[in-house]
């Protein structure tokens, strides 16, 4: 799959604090990362999750866990624990146990995925009984930013295979004109 854009992290269109408090992160609690990338929401939620909490960015790429380890390092954040992955495959995660995360989040990941019923099966597997489940990403419809219209999943193909993976739809994100942010809870 083409990576048709350049992300500039300077372009604040999305706000990842703005969504994990809006989704009810907070100290002490856990969040998976799911296809992490260069850290945009692991770091942020390591921040609001504090010392007693924990982030887990989990990617399939190790130059990007390196790269949010060495953030982390650099911003004294010593709660971000890298898990490396392929979660198309089957219970890909064994490092983090079953039913022991707050949150687990998608952001920009399911339009990637091909087996994205095993990606939705391991968010269930990881999550505790009452977490939830934050999925964000493109909308369906062409933008000037983003990946072609063709690589996109839209927000009833999500809903489809949430539903499918037994998570109950629990409310909207508040993201920016370019994404859909929908939150389920397990």
């Amino acid at each position: 799959m083409a990576n048709n854009f350049v992300f500039d992290p300077s372009m604040k269109f999305t706000d990842p604090e703005k969504i994990l408090f809006a989704a009810g992160l907070g100290a002490g609690q856990s969040l998976a990362d799911f296809g992490s990338g260069s850290g945009f929401f692991s770091l942020a939620a390591a921040k609001i999750v504090g010392e007693q909490g924990a982030v887990y960015p989990v990617d399939i790429l190790e130059s990007a866990l390196n790269h949010i380890a060495a953030e982390a390092r650099m911003k004294n954040l010593r709660n971000i624990k890298t898990f490396r992955a392929d979660l198309e495959q089957p219970e890909a995660l064994t490092d983090i146990p079953v039913g022991s995360v707050d949150a687990v989040l998608f952001s920009n990941i399911a339009h990637q995925i091909k087996n994205r019923a095993n990606l939705f099966a391991e968010a269930y597997r990881v999550v505790k009984t009452g977490g939830k489940l934050l999925i964000i990403d493109w909308n369906a419809q062409p933008s000037p930013i983003g990946p072609v219209a063709a690589e996109r999943i839209s927000e009833g193909e999500v809903q489809a295979l949430a539903a499918k993976a037994n998570f109950k739809p629990a409310g909207n994100l508040p993201v920016d004109i370019y994404h859909y942010g929908l939150m389920y809870i397990k």
